[in-house]
């Protein structure tokens, strides 16, 4: 019976690893599709990027939501993103026509696009994703 045990063992730990390591999403130049919510939310800018209420200018961005956190892999070879990131819930949308997105506003989205890590201090979510394309989830 000790010689099956031993024997079954480096199966079950190989197989645990096998289905914790999942694969993570790659920054730019790759594109990637997320669903999540989209919200409009209002970070403190500038000067110290510190407090709205104190008195920072007000920067409102539109943040994707995702209800499972993803991994980005960085790449060491890539100054602005070199870093990864696990579990990142929450990606700063970065799009040109707020005006055009604002009807999505508190509904489940999918968005396309690259994403790139935060290197401003107008960038309020360590990853960002560059927008292609943002549509309505269908239900």
């Amino acid at each position: 019976m000790r010689k099956v045990f031993l024997m079954t063992l480096p199966f079950f730990v190989l197989a645990a690893e096998v289905v914790a390591a999942s694969p993570c999403l790659k920054y730019e130049p790759e594109f990637v599709e997320l669903k999540g919510k989209m919200k409009r939310i209002v970070f403190p800018g500038p000067p110290n990027y510190e407090s709205v209420k104190a008195g920072e200018h007000p920067e409102p961005y539109y943040v994707l939501f995702l209800s499972k956190g993803v991994c980005v892999q960085g790449d060491p070879k890539d100054e602005i993103n070199s870093e990864t990131e696990k579990d990142v819930k929450s990606i700063q949308l970065m799009i040109t026509d707020y005006k055009k997105y604002r009807p999505l506003l508190g509904k489940n989205v999918t968005a396309k696009g690259q994403l790139m890590h935060s290197h401003t201090g107008h960038h309020h979510t360590k990853v960002l994703i560059q927008v292609q394309s943002l549509m309505k989830t269908p239900n």
